[in-house]
């Protein structure tokens, strides 16, 4: 069963991220971790790639990665060209309510781990930290960062959506910096300040707020692994995030 380390500083966090809207929580679960990396990394998990597109579609990696080499190196080529001086990202998720609503398999601790998320002791958890009395649903997506991917920058604002923070949980054990896969907050387009995924810590911030992940370097020796999602004041359409 998943549960908050009785060692979080749940008062520290709080001033934190009311003085800089961000703020990171290393060994937030008292265990479980090494489910969740064991289910994200089992051969069997669904991944879809996710490249920006206007009709927010995405594809299975299987079936991706089954074109022609031509034909995948043309659509990260356009991706990279709309990236050099705009929105654009590659990486691979699954959204777990959306993988509940169509009944797919997949590892059961990542749907235990969302209906956690949506239950009255982790909400009251999110509620203390930001002192935010109308968060009321968590959504939650399955990410893989392989070498190559990344995400550019953005502020997470989107009309109508309820959202009010951001959130990463990262699972990778033992992440090296140069590796990339960095979460990078921007002012004014300077960095001030980066988080190192670290297995097991949690990163909370405050929507709308400009960030990125940078990208996956080639070397980086295994996939960089996270839960991500939003805390928000009401579900996604359909419930489906």
């Amino acid at each position: 069963m998943t549960t908050l380390s009785t060692a979080l500083d749940v008062a520290g966090a709080s001033q934190r991220l009311a003085a800089t809207s961000r703020v990171r929580l290393p060994g937030l679960l008292q265990d479980g971790v090494g489910a969740l990396y064991d289910a994200v990394t089992d051969p069997g998990m669904l991944w879809m790639r996710a490249i920006h597109n206007p009709w927010n579609a995405e594809v299975p990696v299987a079936l991706f990665e089954a074109e022609p080499l031509d034909e995948q190196a043309r659509l990260i080529a356009l991706a990279h060209e709309e990236a050099t001086d705009g929105f654009q990202f590659i990486f691979d998720r699954l959204k777990l309510g959306q993988a509940r609503a169509m009944g797919l398999t997949i590892p059961q601790p990542l749907y235990d781990l969302h209906a956690w998320f949506n239950s009255e002791a982790f909400l009251s958890f999110a509620r203390a930290l930001t002192g935010d009395e109308r968060i009321a649903y968590v959504d939650a997506q399955a990410t893989r960062y392989l070498p190559g991917h990344f995400l550019n920058r953005h502020t997470d604002e989107h009309v109508d959506a309820g959202r009010l923070y951001a959130y990463v949980l990262n699972l990778t054990p033992d992440w090296r910096a140069e590796w990339g896969g960095l979460l990078m907050f921007l002012e004014a387009g300077e960095v001030v300040e980066t988080f190192l995924p670290g297995a097991g810590t949690l990163n909370v911030f405050r929507v709308p707020q400009s960030h990125a992940v940078s990208m996956v370097a080639p070397f980086a020796g295994v996939p960089r692994h996270s839960i991500t999602g939003w805390w928000r004041t009401t579900p996604p359409p359909g419930g489906q995030g």
